[in-house]
């Protein structure tokens, strides 16, 4: 997106992170690599996976360690979704940020609330009693609920990453960015006489 602005001074991007539950089975917490075990399909198929997530993430210079534990992601999808409506995008992206280094780099469980509130206070400025209130407020969890049950059946979501460009470009999984620099060319092609910003 940022090669793509200075190409194009007068296009904005926003982003805005909308909820997904990935496993809505999960109850409890347990260990991050039993669990994507058993997402791969069984003892030690995981790793092929990770040492190619690795792989990539070094090129970017993120290191992957996925230790520790982990629970539901219920919680942390309402710490977005009202991060995002009490303080905007920019710092829902810083939200959404710390989640991921959180959980994928730092071993930290995504379902503790003492790290979700520290994260909403630290990364969004939210007194740590709002953050609680907002984690606890049931509306909350059932605006989440809404907003997975219409990713899978109004948008078609099925896995994450999932990238909606413009409300109706899609782009599922993980993709490198050549992806996007030609999608990015091409709704600039197909609406050359518009000036303005891309939603995604």
């Amino acid at each position: 997106m940022k090669a793509f602005e200075r190409q194009h001074p007068e296009v904005e991007f926003e982003v805005v992170w909308r909820s997904f539950c990935l496993n809505p089975l999960l109850k409890t917490r347990c260990d991050k690599i039993t669990l994507y075990d058993e997402w791969s399909g069984g003892p030690g198929k995981f790793q092929a996976q990770l040492d190619r997530v690795r792989a990539v993430g070094e090129k970017y210079g993120v290191g992957f360690s996925i230790t520790g534990i982990t629970g539901p992601s219920h919680a942390s999808q309402v710490l977005i979704a009202n991060t995002l409506r009490r303080c905007g995008p920019a710092a829902q992206a810083r939200v959404v940020e710390g989640l991921f280094r959180g959980h994928f780099l730092l071993g930290k469980d995504i379902s503790d609330e003492e790290f979700l509130v520290g994260l909403g206070s630290e990364a969004a400025g939210l007194p740590p009693d709002v953050v609680r209130f907002d984690l606890r407020n049931s509306d909350n969890g059932r605006f989440v609920d809404q907003e997975v049950e219409e990713a899978v059946e109004e948008r078609g979501v099925e896995a994450v990453p999932c990238v909606t460009v413009l409300g109706k470009y899609k782009v599922g999984g993980y993709q490198e960015k050549e992806v996007f620099e030609q999608l990015f060319k091409k709704i600039w092609n197909e609406n050359a006489d518009i000036v303005g910003g891309f939603k995604t």
